[in-house]
């Protein structure tokens, strides 16, 4: 369908910057002490949306007596290097960091700069300064807009999403919208939005389904299915030819996974809001005798994308889908304590027992070897003395 849409404002990350310095002053020389505040950054989570985190930053005593440039550039290796630790041990993600840097805007001069790796209200950021004010300072914390030479915020802050320079705001069919970012997900079920410019003037957009792109992801997965379908018939049957059994021939386990997808292609979906494409057959593709699928009517399948391409989608991936029981049924195969996973150590087992086995009787067999090798040498004595003894009495006798 077509919608209209206007977009006021685009999202923006939160930017904090310093007082100009000039480089070879040494303005900070007041601080005599260990510098430590703190800078708050969002950490939403899947129960507390508004999570916040606080991460402290430490400035050693020594930094202060350096001229302003190596100050700048010391401060910013410590919140760099306390929002990598926090990273590290998992406190934020990577992507809520606050990155700091120090800007030359002309030859001699510098100033430090704090900037929200995500953009919107939601990852703005908050500060706690340190017992000898030294963001204030740096008028990194100032509730006002940097001009000139001052510190302060570069886009207002705003007190909440609605009122935040930072937030995207747009109108979508009359209806007002605030975001944090400019690539919107959940304003239009299943569509994504990418806002590059501002435009008072309503533009329309129009939705529809690419069925040449869907046709392409199902003959994908077809693809995909046959490839296993053949792997499983190699492995587990044997070859009407050669009469070569696959490796796999006798176990069961293996086999009944064959059956079971075959099963699985040919069910009804009932999560399909319309009997008429509740399965495969009903929107073109059939599976032949060794179980394999192939898009016998692409005409079905078109008329089925044309009345309702979520009827199609959800074939595959409701939640008794196609895709959806396949990819769940194989899980228990393939998860890291799995049938598979279990296999190979069954296997592994039985090898070990059996080599242990022949080690066994290895041992065994060579005690014996030696034992019969005695006994023939010993054999070979009592030969050699009876040919002694024949030799003796036939010269006595002669």
């Amino acid at each position: 369908g077509n919608h209209s849409i206007t977009v006021s404002q685009l999202a923006v990350s939160d930017t904090r910057v310093s007082q100009q310095y000039t480089d070879s002053s040494s303005s900070f020389t007041g601080f005599t002490t260990d510098q430590t505040f703190s800078i708050e950054v969002a950490h939403p989570t899947d129960t507390d949306s508004s999570n916040r985190v606080s991460i402290s930053v430490t400035v050693s005593a020594s930094t202060f007596s350096q001229t302003d440039d190596s100050v700048l550039s010391d401060i910013a290796d410590a919140i760099n290097t306390a929002m990598a630790s926090a990273v590290t041990a998992e406190t934020i993600d990577s992507d809520e960091v606050v990155h700091a840097s120090v800007v030359n805007e002309e030859s001699g001069k510098s100033r430090l700069v704090l900037r929200s790796e995500r953009s919107g209200y939601t990852y703005r950021m908050n500060f706690t300064d340190s017992a000898d004010s030294l963001l204030a300072a740096l008028q990194v914390n100032s509730g006002s807009q940097s001009t000139g030479t001052s510190g302060g915020y570069i886009t207002n802050v705003g007190t909440g999403p609605t009122d935040s320079g930072l937030n995207s705001n747009f109108t979508l069919d009359g209806l007002d919208f605030y975001r944090d970012s400019n690539n919107l997900t959940d304003a239009l079920t299943g569509v994504t939005i990418k806002l590059l410019d501002t435009f008072t003037t309503p533009e329309t957009i129009t939705i529809s389904a690419d069925t040449d792109a869907v046709k392409d992801e199902i003959q994908t997965f077809i693809d995909d299915y046959n490839d296993v379908v053949d792997y499983l018939r190699e492995k587990t049957l044997t070859n009407s030819d050669t009469y070569e059994r696959g490796p796999l021939a006798d176990d069961l386990t293996y086999r009944g996974i064959l059956s079971q997808l075959r099963s699985y292609v040919v069910d009804t979906v009932s999560g399909v809001g319309n009997s008429s494409y509740n399965k495969l057959y009903n929107i073109g593709i059939e599976a032949d005798d060794t179980g394999k699928l192939s898009l016998k009517d692409p005409d079905k399948l078109t008329t089925a994308l044309e009345a309702n391409s979520t009827f199609v989608s959800d074939i595959f991936n409701a939640s008794d889908g196609i895709a959806t029981n396949i990819v769940n049924y194989l899980d228990n195969f393939t998860k890291v304590d799995g049938t598979i996973t279990q296999s190979k150590e069954n296997l592994d087992n039985q090898m070990t027992y059996l080599d242990d086995r022949i080690e066994v009787w290895d041992t065994l067999l060579t005690k014996k070897e030696k034992t019969l090798r005695d006994e023939f040498s010993k054999l070979q004595e009592v030969m050699i003395q009876l040919d002694n003894q024949q030799n003796l009495l036939t010269k006595v006798f002669a």
